[in-house]
């Protein structure tokens, strides 16, 4: 038997050895000028290394657990433009052995895929990706366009994409970033997704079980026309975004869009109910002329946000910040748990400029609605026809016309004011000035010109800011 182990593990050894590094130059100064003819010569283990220049082709892995790579993102370019078809695909069962790196993928137009509601449609116009699970990695994903997932669709398969850029792609269906549909269960890390628009998910539409992880990323200045400025999330998927950012997104043309940021929707033909999470995500300046500025929960959406951001947004109906909404019997509420979040500075045309609650049953707890503005009624929050939501622990201030308008469960634990009290020596802005803040002066003490430990704003953190905190000692609320 260990002669057996022995010898498997010299075979192993003596494959990895057979391994080839290949070149690629389209001035042919290389083994190929076609980045597919080392594709097709390659074989598992293989690395080919593509010079700069611009390759007006496509390429296909053929199931190769090989690593395409470019020597520089911004100068080794694949161009679809005169060729049609998605520019890399990945149908073949790849796993995260198949590897495609630091190349700047731009000019497809997808492949034909059927879409479950909407039958065969171009896909992936920069990357088509149908039952397999690479790893794509430092690539800049632009220029674009198909009927979903301008950048790049998924459907059935799990692929790791880091450190990527996918700017300024087109859907004239869903995802005008990235488009997930069918059991996706990807990680998408330190990814800009940003500038893309899209009749639905301006940045991506996660669809049917689509469960993605979503770190660290940007989903900032996308367009849609319809729901999902940012993201947007429907039938059954539940992906967890953890520390991202949706800023600037905008939803126009639709007078009944919904989710500037981020627009969840469970119910519906082919829905189901989704329970994603975001956690440590902000929401800023985002637009929608429906419901929901910064994001929009409806019809069996069971969103957790937890330490989320919601700053700026505005709505042209209801709900600058967030909009919980659902069917006259209650049948598919939205129960969107809210947990430590500030709803600041949002406003909405109509009723709830922080957060608008229409038949639905959200629990808000330990959150922080401030200085918001709707032109009806329930500048912080507005309930309508919404008896069973509960709020708890959370302080409203500065809001108008009016800090809460309609019936709601109260959980005790809030406190209501029409000004923001300014506490001064609150330094961490967690509403109590005690022994923290003062080590945060201590710890800063001399020259400082514009730092928040500065209590005073003379340049200088010294006894006068430590007098400030000890005259402000205890909560602020």
């Amino acid at each position: 038997m260990e002669r057996v182990k022995i010898l498997s593990l010299i075979l192993c050894a003596s494959s990895n050895s057979f391994a080839t590094f290949w070149t690629v130059d389209d001035d042919g100064k290389a083994d190929f000028n076609s980045i597919q003819a080392a594709i097709d010569a390659s074989s598992d283990g293989d690395v080919i290394s593509v010079q700069e220049g611009i390759y007006y082709e496509t390429i296909n892995f053929q199931g190769k657990a090989i690593t395409v790579k470019g020597v520089n993102v911004e100068t080794t370019i694949i161009d679809g433009s005169f060729t049609g078809g998605s520019i890399v695909t990945f149908d073949s069962g790849e796993t995260n052995l198949s590897v495609l790196s630091q190349l700047w993928i731009r000019g497809g137009s997808g492949t034909y895929w059927t879409d479950p509601i909407f039958g065969s449609q171009l896909c992936g116009g920069g990357i088509f990706c149908d039952q397999s699970s690479p790893m794509i990695q430092l690539c800049n994903i632009t220029d674009n366009t198909a009927w979903g997932g301008g950048g790049l669709f998924v459907t059935d398969g799990d692929p790791y994409i880091i450190f990527c850029k996918c700017i300024n792609n087109e859907a004239t269906g869903h995802g005008g970033g990235f488009y997930l549909n069918n059991n996706v269960n990807a990680i998408i890390d330190l990814c800009d997704i940003s500038n893309n628009s899209a009749s639905w998910g301006g940045g991506m539409t996660c669809m049917v079980q689509s469960d993605p992880q979503i770190l660290n990323c940007w989903f900032n200045e996308n367009i849609t026309y319809n729901v999902g400025g940012g993201i947007f999330i429907r039938s059954s998927s539940s992906p967890d975004v953890f520390s991202s950012e949706f800023n600037n997104n905008v939803q126009i043309s639709n007078p009944l869009g919904s989710g500037g940021g981020a627009c969840i929707y469970g119910s519906g033909n082919g829905g189901g109910p989704c329970y994603p999470t975001f956690t440590f995500c902000s929401f800023e300046n985002n637009t929608v002329q429906g419901d929901g500025g910064g994001m929009a929960a409806a019809y069996d959406a069971h969103p957790k946000l937890t330490d989320c951001y919601f700053g700026s947004n505005h709505a042209g109906r209801s709900g600058g910040g967030l909009a919980c909404v659902a069917d006259p019997d209650h049948l598919f509420s939205s129960t969107a748990d809210v947990e430590g979040c500030t709803i600041e500075s949002n406003t909405a045309d109509e009723e709830g400029g922080g957060i608008h609650v229409r038949f639905s049953d959200p629990m808000i707890s330990s959150t922080s609605v401030i200085g918001n503005i709707a032109t009806i009624t329930g500048g912080g929050i507005n309930f309508f026809d919404s008896p069973d939501a509960r709020l708890s622990n959370s302080v409203l201030c500065g809001n108008m016309p009016n800090a809460i308008e309609g019936i709601y469960s109260d959980g005790g634990g809030n406190s209501m004011s029409d000004s923001c009290t300014v506490c001064e020596g609150d330094v961490n802005g967690d509403d109590i000035v005690n022994v923290t803040d003062l080590l945060a002066v201590v710890g800063s003490w001399g020259p400082c010109e514009g730092c928040n430990v500065d209590i005073n704003n003379d340049g200088f953190v010294n006894v006068t800011d430590l007098l400030i905190i000890v005259g402000n000692w205890g909560s602020c609320l």
